[in-house]
């Protein structure tokens, strides 16, 4: 798990400072290079009184793209910030993946349900990114 952490302290630290990401036109031109897919961290913050709700869908959030053939082997992690936010780490598989997800009905039924569930933040708004090495709760995906 330190190991995890480690890890995503570096991958949220370059996000933060600036480095090019899928929003951006050279880091989707690499992205789009890569044999890899894209890793990605989404912050969901719940909404008043849907915390389990949202736990709920974050566990299945991982195993419907899969369902759907839009995201790799690699296994999601999820994991909670100081003021209750849920961050996911998943791979999708391409940019293709992505792109479908937004035309998939499975997909966006699910995603609205997030909506109603919680807000989507950026993580700079975690008071963790400011932190060299942020720590994070970790999130049982099991149950």
């Amino acid at each position: 798990m330190k190991a995890l952490i480690a890890g995503l302290a570096v991958l949220v630290g370059g996000l933060l400072c600036g480095q090019t990401g899928p929003g951006n036109s050279a880091g989707s031109k690499k992205l789009e290079d890569s044999k890899m897919g894209i890793m990605v961290i989404v912050a969901y913050r719940p909404k008043a009184v849907r915390e389990a709700a949202l736990l709920d869908l974050v566990r299945r959030h991982h195993p419907r793209l899969k369902e759907q053939g839009l995201v790799t082997d690699r296994p999601a992690y999820a994991m909670q910030a100081r003021d209750g936010t849920i961050l996911e780490v998943f791979e999708w598989k391409s940019q293709k993946a992505v792109d479908e997800a937004h035309n998939n009905p499975a997909v966006q039924k699910m995603w609205g349900e997030f909506g109603e569930a919680c807000d989507y933040v950026p993580l700079s708004q975690l008071a963790e990114a400011r932190e060299m090495f942020a720590g994070f709760a970790p999130v049982d995906m099991s149950r």
